[in-house]
């Protein structure tokens, strides 16, 4: 009895050891973010010209986190370089990286030309 269980033991961690690859290997895709970097604070209100300033005092005297607003999605996602968020700060942008929850780890940020992507206006009730 005793060498069934050690046998069944060592057969389960070698199983285990043998499916380490697969999850090795199963990394998140890096995705492309744009709309504007403001603060935790803030978030949507935030995302807009002129508010580097009110980011930059929230993330340094009010522990606010930068992040970028996803317009066209309703999100904020917190993004992990904040010295790299706070060059940035203010600016419409595109952030490629890796989402993790509501993090985006940065690989890079690049200021965007074209018009943030503003959430559809709810008709109006009659």
């Amino acid at each position: 009895m005793k060498k069934m269980s050690t046998w069944l033991v060592a057969s389960l961690a070698l199983l285990a050891l043998a499916g380490l690859p697969l999850f090795a290997g199963a990394q998140a895709a890096e995705t492309s973010v744009s709309g504007y970097i403001t603060d935790s604070h803030c978030k949507g209100e935030g995302a807009k010209d002129g508010h580097k300033d009110c980011a930059l005092k929230c993330a340094h005297e009010k522990g606010a986190q930068l992040g970028v607003w996803d317009a066209a999605n309703s999100k904020f996602y917190t993004l992990d370089d904040q010295k790299k968020a706070e060059e940035f700060a203010g600016m419409n942008v595109t952030v490629k990286g890796t989402v993790e929850g509501e993090t985006l780890k940065v690989a890079s940020i690049a200021k965007s030309e074209k018009a943030a992507v503003k959430p559809a206006e709810k008709p109006e009730k009659k």
